[in-house]
């Protein structure tokens, strides 16, 4: 950014084109002129005399400019920018049950399809806080509360389906991201659960939990993703390998739209494909903005300098070519 210390200095610069007049007419008109006989000899002198007679007020009025700008003080000033953020600290309680195997997301399976739109939710809030638990018959943090989203993102690209897993923990799945946000100081503290089952095991139902991210001041955004009944699910048979079979899959929204209206988040969202899953990570990222604000700060370096140095260099100019250039003529 460019700025002038002293800006009414920049006035005269109109005693510039007001120079360029007077030196070019004014004075002119003033000088004495020789009578001459021969017209050749004073059609090669005039046209010679000319372009002494111009670069001189050249190099004045060119002087001039750079001592003009130079009183102006210019300075160049280099921003940098303090940022003082609010942010929100958000936990993404994602299902890794066997069940998230399912094609209803067809190329993708169900965690497939949700890791996709996780990270795209992450990519567009750089100035919040992200945690990662995973739960099928337990949970597991993944990662802690971080402002590190690479190394989010890279936590979220090793989830895998625990094909193992006979049942789902959602209540535990949840207490375990209300232990990571409990003790933070954020302006807003956010879970978002991601499930496609039924809670059936597990030490905490999800209503005990959902009370406890209550009490805490945590809002839950609980996602269905699926729906309920036969969808194209992969089974691995070592003589056959893997083919495709109907299972039944079953998805409990009662349970979800409780937890929702116990945080006060009203109602859970269900999402069968991928685009009503990407909508609704889409309308909380509306619903929980960041504030934050810029503070521009510049350090200024003066730059006048170069102009009294062009300008000695213009006058040092016009004096060798006076002295040693010139051709003697009459003007």
């Amino acid at each position: 950014m460019l700025k002038f210390a002293h800006p009414w200095w920049l006035l005269a610069l109109l005693l510039i084109p007001l120079y360029w007049l007077w030196q070019t007419r004014w004075q002119n008109a003033r000088k004495t002129r020789l009578p001459f006989t021969r017209l050749n000899l004073l059609h090669e002198v005039a046209g010679e005399n000319k372009f002494w007679r111009y670069l001189f007020p050249v190099l004045r009025a060119l002087t001039l400019l750079c001592l003009i700008l130079a009183l102006a003080q210019p300075r160049w000033g280099r921003g940098t920018r303090d940022i003082t953020q609010k942010g929100v600290d958000i936990v993404l309680a994602v299902d890794i049950s066997g069940s998230m195997l399912a094609l209803d997301f067809a190329p993708q399976n169900r965690l497939a399809a949700a890791v996709k739109v996780a990270r795209d939710f992450i990519s567009k809030r750089p100035n919040d806080r992200f945690g990662l638990v995973a739960f099928s018959e337990y949970a597991l943090t993944q990662s802690p509360l971080t402002y590190d989203h690479i190394s989010m993102l890279e936590q979220l690209g090793r989830l895998e389906v625990n094909q193992t897993a006979s049942a789902t923990a959602i209540g535990l799945g949840l207490a375990k991201s209300v232990a990571r946000l409990k003790d933070s100081n954020a302006k807003s503290k956010v879970v978002i659960l991601i499930t496609d089952g039924v809670s059936n095991t597990g030490e905490i139902d999800p209503e005990t939990a959902a009370r406890m991210a209550s009490s805490f001041k945590i809002k839950v955004y609980p996602i269905g993703v699926g729906t309920n009944g036969f969808v194209d699910f992969p089974i691995t048979d070592p003589r056959f390998g893997t083919f495709y079979s109907k299972t039944f899959v079953e998805l409990d929204m009662e349970t979800l739209n409780r937890v929702a209206q116990i945080t006060g988040t009203g109602k859970a969202a269900q999402a069968s494909d991928s685009d009503q899953l990407q909508q609704i990570m889409d309308n909380i990222d509306t619903l929980e903005t960041t504030e934050y604000k810029t503070k521009v700060r510049y350090i200024w370096t003066e730059q006048f300098m170069p102009l009294l140095w062009t300008a000695f260099a213009l006058l040092l100019l016009e004096l060798i070519l006076r002295l040693l250039v010139m051709p003697v003529l009459p003007e």
